[in-house]
């Protein structure tokens, strides 16, 4: 008598149709989970507020500070380290009209006194608008 294994003989095949469809949703999910912070590079928590304001032009310098109290100098898609006493070298550098409007990024847990005082120093160099950024917040 001879016994024959009848799984052996049988080719297990799995179904890919079913782990693409997993994959797919897994990747839908996640697209819509996330969230993107333009300024997580920087470790920085901008203030959030639920006020309207008209759009301005487009600051083509962007001074960034975060609670570290490091500076990063920001023109298009380039950013740049630099110190707090080099600001005034730095902006030296700049072309006259690219300081007709400067953007301040600023983290939320600084004190309102620092922030004034970068203000304070960026209008010694002529800078004509300083205007500082705000999220807005997510109802």
């Amino acid at each position: 008598m001879k016994f024959s294994n009848r799984r052996s003989r049988q080719n297990a095949e799995i179904s890919m149709l079913n782990l693409i469809d997993v994959i797919f949703m897994l990747l839908i999910f996640f697209m819509i989970a996330t969230t993107f912070n333009k300024y997580s590079q920087f470790q920085l928590s901008v203030p959030k507020s639920d006020a309207k304001f008209d759009k301005k032009e487009k600051a083509k310098i962007e001074i960034i500070v975060n609670r570290e109290k490091k500076y990063f100098l920001k023109l298009g898609n380039n950013v740049k380290e630099i110190s707090g006493e080099n600001i005034h070298n730095e902006i030296l550098r700049l072309p006259k009209e690219m300081l007709e409007n400067v953007a301040l990024t600023a983290d939320e847990h600084l004190e309102y006194g620092y922030i004034v005082e970068i203000m304070s120093k960026l209008r010694n160099e002529n800078v004509k608008n300083v205007s500082l950024n705000i999220q807005k917040n997510n109802k």
